[in-house]
């Protein structure tokens, strides 16, 4: 279960809840699928304790996101990381 801080948003810290390396677009899926399952609207992922993604993750997180009813922002992304998941989210929304 999700390790999450509540208040008006529900604050996640994949880092602590899947680990630091991030590769595997079935982490991204199980992700989404947790949250659809909480009855809460807005969700904000910390990517704080993250160090690497692949690109197989961010693209399977953004289409997951996408059709998603859930309203998801990201925070703490590193510039390293900040370049595969902008470049996953401009392939999965154009």
């Amino acid at each position: 279960m999700l390790n999450i801080s509540v208040g008006v948003n529900m604050l996640i810290n994949i880092g602590a809840e899947f680990g630091t390396h991030l590769e595997t677009s079935e982490v991204a899926v199980e992700l989404i699928d947790i949250l659809n399952k909480i009855p809460k609207d807005d969700f904000i992922i910390d990517f704080k304790d993250v160090t690497f993604i692949t690109m197989n993750f961010a693209q399977a997180y953004y289409n997951s996101k996408y059709q998603s009813e859930k309203k998801i922002s990201e925070i703490n992304i590193s510039d390293e990381i900040s370049v595969v998941m902008g470049a996953a989210d401009e392939a999965c929304n154009p």
